[in-house]
Parts: structure tokens; sequence; C-alpha cells
């Protein structure tokens, strides 16, 4: 059954093997952890902090006095809704035939809240009926002063921690702090994947979190280690795959980690034993092919020029002067003002990325597929 397993992994993880690099990152969460330090985790999208998350959970999966909780809040809209995600992760957290999970259960159950179960996994879901804000606040602090006190070490990792914004309620990064700030043996790793927002909140002197925490940055992974973890893979699964294959996979998706995986999974799908430069390059045709309905739905909501400025970084792939005389003549993008409002309206809607964390920064394309679909567009 194992062998009919695809083992590159685009939605979940599964274990140590299946996992690639992050050695660096991983040493330093769980230090963190181990010397009750909070830490804010930066990445960009699919490059993989959700899955170093549980790499990192997973280590500690065999310590009874270690509890690993993640949650991502993306879906949340306000405090309501961050209060029924925090309680329903809790709840399922810890099994009810464990002493902890019977006083947990019965904890939250004397919460009152309404308790019904997911169509598709069956899991239990909470949902407090609240009628004041304050309410829900005070739900937030018992939640993590009882678990706080249960003489177990508690780790939250709070995914998307930058949709806290977004809340009607202006006052959800000083609440929350102020509980955090408080507890003992309870630590937090909080996760973003927008740069801006996320630095707004923990690098700004007047926010509450300022200096709160440890700062880590999840860049891309190295191309020699992705390459070693690639032909690991294959080999282990009886197929060979030649090293110039391997490079143009990651040529291709740019070590994108998600798009990395995407490749190789579907190369691997196909089933062949021995993979060419030739298999590789038809894989990739028909992967754009695949995403080719995708790539339209894009078209169809960013306005022309809009589209036409996404085209122009493609085709540059890395852009490290966006109002340079040259580029804006080179693809006829009109004036500079036209060409900054553009970017916005791409930053926002994640279309593209600044890459600021490096001594030369660049914008780039986000989806690797689509950046390599627009460069083969006249």
């Amino acid at each position: 059954m194992e062998k009919e397993f695809n083992p590159f992994l685009v939605t979940h993880y599964k274990d140590a093997f299946h996992f690639c690099d992050r050695e660096n990152e991983t040493v330093q969460l769980k230090k963190n952890i181990q010397n009750n330090i909070n830490t804010t985790l930066f990445a960009i999208r699919r490059v993989g902090k959700t899955g170093l998350i549980h790499h990192v959970f997973n280590s500690f999966s065999k310590n009874s006095k270690v509890v690993c909780i993640y949650v991502d809040i993306l879906s949340s809209k306000n405090l309501k809704e961050f209060t029924n995600l925090l309680a329903t992760v809790i709840y399922n957290r810890f099994p009810e035939n464990k002493n902890l999970g019977k006083k947990v259960i019965e904890t939250i159950k004397l919460l009152r809240p309404l308790i019904s179960f997911d169509e598709l996994s069956g899991s239990p879901e909470i949902t407090f009926d609240l009628t004041e804000t304050k309410r829900y606040e005070k739900t937030i602090q018992q939640l993590f002063t009882f678990l706080d006190q249960q003489n177990i070490k508690i780790v939250f990792a709070i995914d998307e921690f930058q949709q806290i914004l977004e809340y009607p309620e202006k006052n959800v990064e000083a609440l929350l702090r102020t509980h955090i700030q408080t507890l003992k043996n309870t630590n937090f790793i909080f996760c973003g994947s927008n740069q801006k927002m996320m630095n707004e909140i923990f690098n700004s002197a007047k926010r509450p979190f300022f200096a709160s925490c440890s700062n880590l940055h999840l860049d891309f992974i190295t191309e020699d280690k992705y390459a070693a973890f690639i032909e690991k893979i294959f080999t282990n699964f009886k197929r060979k795959i030649t090293k110039e294959s391997i490079q143009y996979i990651l040529n291709f998706t740019c070590c994108h980690t998600f798009y990395t995986q995407f490749f190789c999974n579907y190369l691997y799908s196909n089933n062949k034993k021995s993979i060419h430069l030739t298999d590789v390059k038809q894989a990739a045709i028909e992967i754009l092919k695949l995403n080719e309905n995708t790539f339209f739905q894009y078209r169809n909501l960013l306005t022309t020029s809009q589209w036409q400025l996404l085209s122009a970084i493609s085709k540059e792939e890395k852009l490290f002067k966006a109002h340079s005389k040259n580029f804006i003549q080179k693809y006829n993008l009109g004036t500079s003002s036209m060409v900054t409002r553009g970017i916005e309206a791409l930053l926002e809607k994640e279309m593209i990325f600044y890459n600021s964390t490096i001594e030369a920064p660049y914008y780039q394309t986000y989806d690797k597929f689509l950046m390599r679909w627009m460069q083969n567009k006249q």
C-alpha cells in the first residue's frame, strides 16, 4: 500500500523522510520552544511554513509533557470566529479518554458552547453564541489560563496571524498580548504570509507585540538541498531521474516549494521508471496546459493594465527596478504613476510579492506556473 502513495506531498505533512531540508529553521524553532521564547515566522505563501511547523511539532509527538496546537485563522473575520476556531482546535487536540482530555472538554463545556460536527471529517466544532465582545475576550483568557495551569508545556502555532488586522474589533492585538504575557507554560509561534502586515504587527514600536518575539524568516530551499531531496525520493521508490532533469525542474519552479512539489508529484504519477529531460519538458507543457483555465480566470479578475504589468514582471522573472525608464518603455506600461498603482493592486491581490529580505530586493510573480505560461505568450 505504501508504494502506491505519491511521496511528493503538496497538501500536508507526513513525516521527516518526506520533508525537505529546513534544518537550521527546525533547530531554531525547537530551541525557542525549549527556552520559552515566542517566535514570529515570516514566509511568503507556499514555501512551506505550515509544513515546517508540523515538522517541528512532530519532533515533540512522543513527549507527554509538551502539547502542540496548530490553528489557521485565515478564514476568521472577527473575534467571535477567532474564539470559535481556538476552542475547536483545543477541544479536538486532547483525547477524551485521557484525564487531561476530560478536564479540557469539561472546562470548555462549562463555557456553554454549541457543539456540532463537521460533515466531512466528523470532528466536533465549537461555537459560542455570546452577545458581547467582552465575553469573547473573557473566553479566550479562560482557555489560555486553564491550559497554562496543567503542568505541561503548551505550544500554540497561530497561522496567518495577520488576519487579526482585518477584524472589526480594534483592540485584538492588545487583548492577545495582555493575555499571552501572563502565561508561564505556554509559547506561541505567530506565522504569516503577508510580510507588510506582519511587519506592522511585530516590528512597529507603536504596536503591542513590538519586540515580544524572536523573528524567523523562511526563504526558498537552496538548489543543492532540493536536488538531493528529489533524487533521494525518486531513488527510494526505485525510479531514476537524471541530474539535468532535476535542474530543469528547479529552474522552472524557482525552488518555490509548492510548485516544485507539484511538478515532482505530477512527474512521479506518470509511473516512468527512468526519467529524462525530454520527459520533464513534456511534463512542464502538460502542467501549464492543466492550469490554463485558472490563468484565464486570473486575467478576468485584473484590469487590462494590471494584466499587462503582471505579464511584464513575469517576463522579467525578477524585477529589481520597477520604475526604471527601460522597464516601462520595454513593455509599454505608460507612466511611472501607473506602474505604482498597478504594483499596489497586484501586491494587494497577492499576484506578486516583494522580496525585501535580501540585499537586492525584487518583485516576482507568486504563481510560478503562471509566470512560465506568461513567458511563453507574446
